[in-house]
Order: C-alpha cells, then structure tokens, then sequence
C-alpha cells in the first residue's frame, strides 16, 4: 500500500524538550520530506534543573532560557512553526476550565493538520502536566473533528512497546504500550542525539541523549551484557514488524483500530 506523506503534523507537548525526546527523529524525518511541522509547548518549562555541565542558571530566568532553547532545538530539526504557550511548568492542572482545550483548538483550527500526535493517558512519565496536555488536547481534537472537513486526519499517542516497557517498570496505559506505527529513525537518530544535546538546562535531555547513544552503533541494539537478550526480544515480534532499528513508536487513537494485540507495524503514517 502506498501512503502519501503528510502535508501537515501538530505536536501538543507540555515542556520543551519533550518533543524532541519523545519525537526529534520524526521531526528531522518529516521535515526532510516536506511535512510542515508544527509543535505547541503548553509550559515554559520553569521548575525543571538548573543547568548541566558548567551551566548554572538561576531560577527565575529558566522559563525564558528554555524557551530559546526550544527554538534553537526545533530550528535544528527542520520545524515550520513553534508555538509556546508559556503556562507556568506543573501548573496546567490549575487553568481554569476548558482554557487549554480551547487554545489547542483554536491552534487545530489554524494549522488545519493531517496528523496530530500528542501524550497518551498517562503522559508517558505520569507528570501531571503531561496528563494534562493530552487530556486537553484530546477534547479539542474530538472537537475539531465537528469542524474539519478532512476526513482522513488521524491522533497518535506517543507509544512503547509492551515488552520494553515492562522491562523498565513502566506505568503506561494499554495504549501507550501498543504501537501501531514505528517510524525507523535510523538514517538520522543522531539528528535526535545532536538535538537533545542543545537543551543544556536539562539532565533529563542529556539522560535520553546517552540512552540513545549507548543503546545504538549503527543500526544495531546495544545493552552490554543485555544484547542479546533484548536481540531475541525482537527477533520473537518480527512478525509484527518490530526491529531493532532506531525506531520511535505512536498508538493511532482516531481512527481506532481493532484487534492492537495482533497488528503489524507500519512503518509510516
């Protein structure tokens, strides 16, 4: 089956850095395809470290540091737009009423987008604003949907696969531990690393940036003693089309799909 490359994807994420973390490679892939990418960062990210390496920062010149930061990462990677909403960092919980759901569509109706991606139910870590941006961001999609004309516009979550995620212990939802599409970043996973390393104020950027160096030579899965072990991981779901590629993994969530526990990857959108 051929699949057209999308003309448009909006990203809601909550701080920056969590789009590159959690999509940079899509990011650098798409962009290079032509994809106008927009993504929309609901807090400036200001109760987050104060630097790494020899960068000290004080607090209350975070927000604006790691909004620079932000344009410079996404710059980097080839976005179209950023939007920075500016919200204080751990406090979307606190917005009065349907305020986020109605910024985010308001940005669905500008942007007019054929692929959405945002968090899943538990915001991938469980942070507060992380839960938040994709409950809003899920209204304002279903919302959206009454205006668009578009009938073939799809929400993705951010996704894991199972296996992995129950190796590190983590608490997702069933739909982020079910991927449905698993876009191969391997020709440019160090775009991801390079970008990553740019946001200077987080240790949490640069924990994923030596994660994805220590796990990837090449092509190849890398865990030191673990290798082969998580080698035959993946070797047992190949028939799902899952590799050990440098790959990045979303749940489509509209339209849903049936029967996610026997689905075979796609390897685009």
């Amino acid at each position: 089956m051929n699949h057209k490359t999308p003309d448009k994807i909006l990203l809601f994420f909550a701080h920056p850095d969590d789009e590159t973390s959690s999509c940079g490679g899509l990011i650098s892939k798409y962009s290079q395809l032509g994809t106008n990418i927009t993504v929309c960062t609901a807090t400036n990210g200001n109760k987050g470290d104060l630097g790494t390496g020899d960068l000290v920062l004080k607090r209350e010149e975070l927000g604006d540091f790691r909004e620079k930061e932000e344009l410079e990462v996404l710059n980097f990677l080839g976005t179209s737009d950023v939007i920075q909403l500016g919200y204080d960092d751990q406090g979307l919980e606190l917005l009065d009423n349907n305020v986020l759901e109605e910024q985010f569509l308001d940005i669905l109706k500008r942007v007019k987008p054929n692929i959405v991606i945002t968090f899943g139910e538990r915001g991938f870590s469980g942070h507060t604003d992380h839960i938040q941006v994709h409950l809003n961001a899920r209204k304002a999609f279903n919302k959206y949907l009454d205006f668009s004309s578009d009938n073939n516009i799809k929400l993705y979550y951010t996704a894991m696969p199972k296996f992995i995620a129950e190796i590190r212990d983590m608490d997702l939802s069933e739909d982020e531990k079910l991927p449905t599409v698993g876009i191969k970043i391997s020709d440019i996973w160090t775009n991801k690393v390079s970008a990553l390393r740019l946001y200077k104020s987080q240790q949490d950027a640069q924990d994923v940036a030596n994660m994805f160096e220590s796990m990837y030579v090449g092509n190849n899965f890398n865990f030191g003693d673990s290798k082969a072990n998580f080698s035959s991981l993946f070797d047992s779901f190949k028939k799902f089309n899952y590799s050990n590629e440098p790959t990045e993994y979303f749940h489509q969530a509209y339209p849903k799909l049936k029967n996610y526990k026997n689905i075979k990857l796609l390897n685009n959108f």
